[in-house]
């Protein structure tokens, strides 16, 4: 989606707009402009969006979220007019801002004018209880925890909380959906006296497990905005929303779920009854959200999920699918709604990789997926031509760069100070930028441990991070003006693992480019950074003696073989660290929606840090803690719709061969998305659309995608084949309605283009009628001798199977095709035999050979893949050819007119 850029009130300096799709190279923006990468990062309005007003001293605010409905786990958007200015100092949240949490229950009844739940069933608190918060960034943590008051403190209404005598906090409690209830989140006893430390006692969330936004930001405007990742029961269990969960006199119904927002004030006002108010104004706020002079204030929104539990029968076998990840999201919504016609069974969707897809449909093993997911088709040698593919494109996503960057300005910088903590919505990368980020080539990738191996002379030229490769600044010159909140994921990115199409397109993409190219056979940049050596496309150059890049990677690998090995440790040394290699320093995830969540959260889960207390050596390594509000600074390789389900920005990439000072960058909007696939052409599959990464297609999208649903009808009975139709019936009909409900196409998919709408839907008809090939026909072969004129003609004929006298070769038996036309075969010369009679005479050999009307073709297409219908003839399947073929692009494939076959391709 394109950005919106309603700046007016947000930055104090001048600021450089950012307009459409295109921005301007280096020359056009020689200085650095606060804001120049823009500051809008709120998601759409849907048709649930609401907004609502403060109350008393906030009756000026009013929030708005973008989505309150239809809701699954995803980021909706809060923003807020006419508050005041947050106060940032001490720390960057010390008065004037908002707590927002997720919630559940009936309303309690205390403010009629605006419903909402009891404060103890509210996620919250996790931030400041498991561990001291950064105090630059909270500086007092009982303002972002459960603690309301200690004993002792004038006016404690001890009923509003439990009292823990072992510390003397009064905590609020947490009661979970099932009623069980959690009176202390900490044992503040744990190890005291011996290492320090404490336990945390609230099962339901942690600091990592939280989507509680503990402060959020008001800028001098009177605005803000922030992202809240909501969560089902699944990722939630004490909140259960969207799930059957809640206990009732008439069995268990569906909680109400909330967002609460509490609005605080001044720090006098915040303070007032407890010893933090004799500090005066100057002090921070130290009081909690869930004290019940803070709660009067809260703002809620009542929000509702779609059904986290399935509504599919469990009592029929299911229709199994598997393959690319870049569908998971749209078959996610199928789902449900195919399973609301009581005629169909469960469609179950397995995401593997892409190559795993393919063999899995090639074997046509019993028990296996009638039907994969890939954008490649399967390869040539892998195809029976008794029993071929039929190919359905059924999605249009793409390859993103998400980031959720945070702004820290350098100090000094007035002009800047006013986003502090404000994220940047838009990036331009490069295919240089992306292959330097891809091969740990920025020190900070390879500086684990803190520092550089001593034998690594490549690497000392390079930048540290992203965040200082003047190759970055050129197209994204705010960055000047910005300090990087973490080098070790500004110099690398989120990948996900495993084998994928994706990632083979993304790495074409890079290799197409000859600037990347260039870079990537070890030539240095303008500025003298160096690639990685075990990354080099010049063997000559790689240390393992091989080009890289040859074959094209179908994966994210992490080749540098550094790893760090700390000291040992304990009596004698008897606790011997595990070395720390670059999968620890910057670990993988599972898939696309993985890497997105982790870019969200600021959360990779990397085990880096050196734990004191380690006992045994599997010990020694604890985890990173989640990234602070504004300080996030995440990259990942991701896909359109877990971006948006994440609400992750997404970067705009040049196109392969565009290394003009005026390149142009594209996002990856639905224009972006189309344009992608209008660039596309045929591969060796000719039903099947490949990206061409070097092609001039203005507001192209280099890294589009097309998922294509893979059947072998005549390798599956005919039930499964008329299932496995009705699916992509549904998949590019109904299914590419683009909404938030169940059954709709979720955001970031671009709906199908028309014509391939209309190839998914002959493709259907194909996987429900196509037919065998016939067995081999018999030939007859008639040898008529001419003999002299005063001679008698003599005529042999030869038996259909006698096969004794081979005077024509017998073809192979078809594949699976529309028949040709009955031909007749007369050799250009003539041949001479002697018959019994020892006459001489001229031979003329005929050979008829008749195919049953019954064969049809599993792919006929005229260009992108069109597929024939049982049971037209020539003629009418030549008409509908021409007919699809109007307004077509002279790119795609030609078709031979005379005997209905495509012309040659290279493969890929």
């Amino acid at each position: 989606m394109r950005r919106r850029r309603n700046l007016s009130g947000l930055l104090l300096g001048p600021l450089v707009v950012v307009v459409g799709a295109m921005f301007a190279g280096p020359g056009a923006n020689a200085d650095p402009v606060a804001g120049s990468q823009g500051t809008d990062t709120s998601l759409p309005a849907t048709d649930s969006q609401v907004t609502v007003n403060g109350r008393g001293a906030f009756s000026n605010v009013a929030i708005t979220i973008n989505q309150t409905a239809n809701l699954a786990n995803q980021a909706v958007s809060i923003t807020w007019t006419g508050a005041t200015p947050t106060v940032t100092s001490p720390g960057t949240f010390s008065s004037q801002y908002f707590q927002i949490m997720q919630c559940w229950g009936d309303d309690d009844g205390l403010v009629p004018g605006n419903p909402g739940p009891p404060p103890e069933q509210c996620v919250f608190g996790a931030i400041g209880s498991t561990t001291a918060p950064p105090a630059s960034i909270y500086p007092d943590p009982y303002a972002v925890s459960r603690i309301i008051g200690v004993v002792g403190w004038p006016n404690l209404n001890r009923t509003d909380g439990f009292v823990d005598t072992r510390s003397g906090f009064v905590w609020r409690p947490f009661r979970s959906v099932d009623g069980t209830l959690v009176d202390v989140q900490t044992d503040p006893t744990f190890l005291q006296g011996t290492q320090g430390g404490n336990s945390w006692l609230n099962p339901y969330s942690n600091s990592v497990t939280t989507n509680e936004i503990a402060a959020a930001r008001t800028t001098a405007s009177g605005k803000g905005a922030e992202l809240l990742e909501v969560h089902t029961g699944l990722e939630s269990s004490g909140l259960g929303c969207g799930q059957k969960v809640q206990p009732t006199a008439n069995g268990a119904k569906v909680p109400q779920c909330w967002i609460v927002i509490v609005p605080r004030g001044s720090s006098t006002v915040e303070n007032a009854g407890t010893p933090f108010a004799e500090a005066g104004s100057a002090a921070p706020i130290g009081t909690s959200p869930m004290r019940s002079q803070a709660w009067q204030n809260r703002i809620a929104v009542p929000i509702s999920f779609n059904p986290v539990e399935t509504s599919c029968s469990l009592n029929r076998s299911e229709r199994r699918l598997s393959g690319s990840d870049l569908i998971l999201p749209a078959v996610a919504s199928w789902q449900p709604a195919l399973c609301g016609d009581a005629t169909l069974p469960p469609y179950s969707y397995v995401p593997v990789g892409d190559a795993t897809a393919r063999q899995q449909l090639a074997s046509s093993v019993a028990g296996g997926p009638g039907m994969v997911v890939v954008s490649q088709p399967l390869d040539s040698a892998a195809i029976d031509p008794l029993s071929p593919a039929v190919y359905s494109p059924i999605g249009v996503s793409g390859v993103v760069i998400g980031f959720n960057i945070q702004r820290n300005p350098k100090s000094g910088d007035p002009s800047a100070s006013d986003l502090a903590g404000v994220r940047v919505a838009e990036l331009n990368l490069t295919p240089r930028l992306v292959a330097k980020l891809l091969t740990q080539s920025y020190q900070q990738q390879i500086r684990i441990g803190g520092a550089l191996p001593t034998s690594v002379e490549w690497v000392k030229p390079n930048p540290v991070s992203l965040a200082t490769d003047p190759d970055f600044l050129q197209f994204n010159p705010e960055f000047a003006m910005l300090i990087s909140n973490d080098d070790r994921t500004f110099s690398g990115l989120q990948l996900p693992s495993g084998t994928s199409d994706a990632a083979r397109q993304l790495w074409e993409w890079v290799l197409a480019d000859p600037e990347a190219k260039a870079w990537l056979d070890g030539q240095a940049d303008e500025w003298g950074m160096n690639i990685n050596p075990v990354y080099a496309t010049d063997a000559q150059l790689n240390p393992t003696g091989a080009a890289f890049g040859s074959p094209i990677p179908q994966t994210f690998p992490k080749a540098d073989p550094y790893c760090f090995q700390g000291a040992p440790r304990g009596a004698n040394g008897s606790i011997v660290p595990p070395p720390l290699c670059g999968t620890d320093w910057m670990p993988y995830s599972r898939n696309f929606n993985e890497t997105a969540k982790v870019a969200r959260t600021g959360f990779d889960g990397a085990r880096i840090v050196e734990n004191p207390l380690a006992l045994t050596s599997s010990q020694v390594w604890s985890r990173v803690s989640p990234q602070s509000n504004g300080k996030r600074m995440m990259l990942s390789v991701t896909d359109t719709p877990s971006a948006v389900q994440f609400g992750v920005q997404m970067a705009r990439l040049s196109r392969a061969g565009d290394n003009g000072s005026d390149r142009q960058f594209v996002e990856p909007d639905h224009a972006g998305l189309l344009n992608g696939v209008q660039a596309m052409a045929p591969g060796s599959e000719p039903t099947v659309l490949q990206g061409r990464p070097s092609t001039v297609a203005p507001g192209a999208y280099p890294l589009t995608m097309v998922s294509y649903a893979a059947v072998k009808p005549l390798s599956l009975d005919a039930t499964a084949r008329a299932e496995y139709a009705t699916f992509i019936d549904y998949a590019a009909g109904p299914g590419q309605v683009i909404g938030t409900k169940v059954g709709q196409l979720p955001r970031g998919y671009a709906p199908l283009p028309a014509d391939l709408v209309s190839q998914a839907g002959i493709a259907a008809n194909a996987v429900r009628t196509m037919t065998p090939a016939p067995p081999p026909t018999a030939t007859t072969t008639t040898t008529v001798m001419t003999a002299p004129p005063d001679a008698p003609a003599t005529v042999i004929q030869s038996p259909p199977s006698s096969g004794r006298r081979p005077t024509s070769t017998t073809p192979p038996p078809p594949a699976a095709t529309v028949p040709d036309a009955v031909t007749t075969t007369i050799p250009e010369s003539a041949t001479t035999a002697t018959d019994v009679t020892t006459t001489t005479a001229t031979e003329v050999t005929t050979t008829t050979t008749v195919a049953p009307p019954s064969a049809v073709t599993a792919s006929t297409p005229p260009s992108r893949a069109r597929f024939a219908v049982v049971g037209l003839g020539i003629a009418a399947m030549g008409s509908a050819i021409g007919a699809l073929e109007i307004s077509k692009r002279p790119r795609r494939a030609s078709l031979n007119p005379d005997h209905l076959e495509l012309e040659p391709e290279s493969p890929l």
